[in-house]
């Protein structure tokens, strides 16, 4: 089965994988700014490493209110956080602590690193608009 992944943007749904690919990088990183507040991340110096698995690697350098995104592995990252698939990555990364919680129960995502850090997250990105 192909599953399927959408954006809300310009008052419609936006499909992000055609032809049955994952999500690219270019997508991956268009929803991080999309979803990042920076007043949530004011006065916050981290980098933080995603690993999806099943499609590209990525971290966030967050600095005092400001996102860069970048592809692949960063060499120091302060925490790192492993997802089963792009959709648990949204979840965890929604503010929503259920679901954060339950994916790390399930072992649906792994952190390594500042856990502390991870708490924080629902401040920085707010929730994806389906």
């Amino acid at each position: 089965m192909v599953k399927k992944h959408f954006i809300w943007e310009d008052g419609k749904y936006k499909l992000l994988n055609v032809g049955g690919s994952m999500a690219s990088f270019d997508e991956l990183k268009e929803r991080a700014e999309k979803s990042f507040v920076a007043e949530g991340a004011k006065g916050l110096q981290a980098t933080i490493q995603l690993n999806i698995e099943g499609s590209t690697n990525m971290f966030y350098e967050i600095n005092d209110g400001s996102l860069n995104v970048g592809e692949g592995d960063h060499s120091d990252p302060d925490l790192t956080l492993t997802f089963d698939s792009i959709e648990t990555m949204d979840k965890v990364l929604s503010g929503d602590q259920a679901a954060a919680m339950q994916a790390f129960m399930t072992g649906k995502v792994k952190f390594t690193g500042d856990m502390a850090l991870g708490q924080k997250l629902g401040s920085v990105f707010k929730a994806p608009e389906w």
